[in-house]
């Protein structure tokens, strides 16, 4: 069979193939470059680092310099609940509103027990009610008689940011405010004035029964971030003493926020376990992507190679075609890492690169030894 009638007999998931080879090989590549780029702006924003004592004075030599401080937050001002009796000394304070609502579930097969329900002739629609974060609109439910819900929520869901926080003498831009965000939840043993308010485990809910609730009823949760006197570490771009992010050489921006007290190195090291964690990631992501495709393209490509004397070797086994798509797949991603990283490290891109090809050199030593016996 020739290539073209191989490509005919099964052009639709070879066209498949094809696209997640496209989409794979583009996202290693972008990944590596990212990696690369990220790792050379954290290499100079180190070199470039001065540490300071927050508790030491703003000096006007440092200016525009990317400085290290670690230390303790302060806060001006509490972040207020007044409805709810809460008061807390934070740089962030999150309220998060829950309504009872109806919901429309789809399945194929009926099975349990349900509030209300309809067949069709394929399908069976289930309602039930339960607390939900975002406004599930009623109006486009299969069975709109009987099951309405609030067009809006009565209180919205919100994050409230101090307007000034500071480590010592710093303070601390948005952005870095933005990083502090582990929530934790905030429970009180206050109960609310208003009568129509009850409290149970934590949060605060509007209904006549806590154990019965209503359509349209709803209830709050309340967590902070950031508490006062917690210390955090944070090395950025001292701009009219605040922290901002950095912009390095290469237009990339590095601003690192840490929780707890480190030294300049251990925050960037701690900087660079989380991008390679990130780069790994896409990695496996990007590899699947080429498993895939070489698993949907496997029998285009066998007849593509077997069509030459040499190549015909390096065709994948069709008697093993999981451990030669893996074979596959693995050289085609460590080919494109290694051209990311010849430009930047030239030995590491090399040492990839001969990783890539030796199951390829591996069959064409073997194509050599079978001619000279022939």
């Amino acid at each position: 069979m020739t290539l073209i009638e191989q490509f005919r007999a099964c052009w639709l998931i070879a066209t498949f193939g094809i696209i997640l080879f496209i989409a794979g090989a583009s996202i290693l590549f972008w990944n590596e470059g990212r990696a690369v780029h990220k790792i050379l702006s954290l290499d100079e924003a180190l070199n470039d680092a001065v540490s300071l004592n927050s508790e030491i004075p703003l000096e006007s030599t440092y200016e525009g310099r990317l400085v290290h401080v670690a230390g303790s937050l302060v806060t001006e001002e509490p972040l207020t609940e007044p409805d709810y009796g809460i008061q807390v000394n934070s740089v962030k304070l999150k309220r998060r509103v829950q309504m009872y609502q109806w919901i429309e579930e789809t399945v194929e097969h009926r099975y349990g027990e349900s509030i209300a329900s309809v067949e069709t002739e394929d399908r069976t629609y289930y309602y039930t009610m339960d607390w939900r974060d975002q406004l599930i609109d009623s109006r486009n439910f299969y069975i709109r008689t009987g099951h309405h819900n609030p067009k809006a929520f009565p209180i919205e869901s919100r994050v409230q940011v101090a307007e000034r926080v500071q480590i010592g003498y710093y303070e601390l831009g948005a952005a870095v405010k933005d990083r502090i965000s582990s929530f934790v939840e905030l429970t009180s043993d206050n109960r609310p004035e208003d009568p129509a308010v009850k409290l149970h485990s934590g949060l605060y809910y509007h209904c006549n029964d806590v154990w019965n609730p209503e359509i349209g009823d709803i209830r709050l949760q309340f967590a902070f971030a950031g508490l006062e006197g917690e210390s955090y570490t944070v090395v950025g771009h001292l701009r009219k003493g605040a922290l901002v992010p950095y912009e390095t050489s290469l237009g990339s921006h590095v601003l690192l926020v840490y929780k707890g007290e480190l030294s300049l190195v251990e925050a960037f090291k701690q900087e660079h376990h989380s991008q390679r964690m990130t780069t790994w990631t896409i990695r496996l992501f990007g590899w699947l992507l080429l498993f895939f495709a070489a698993t949907a393209t496997a029998s285009v490509v066998h007849v593509a190679l077997a069509q030459n004397r040499f190549l015909c070797r390096m065709a994948p086994d069709p008697s093993h075609p999981v451990v030669a798509n893996f074979i596959l797949s693995f050289s085609l991603a460590l080919l494109i890492t290694s051209l990311a990283w010849a430009f930047h490290r030239p030995w590491m891109g090399a040492g990839l690169l001969l990783a890539a090809a030796s199951p390829f050199l591996y069959c064409a030593r073997g194509v050599a030894q079978y001619q000279r016996v022939n």
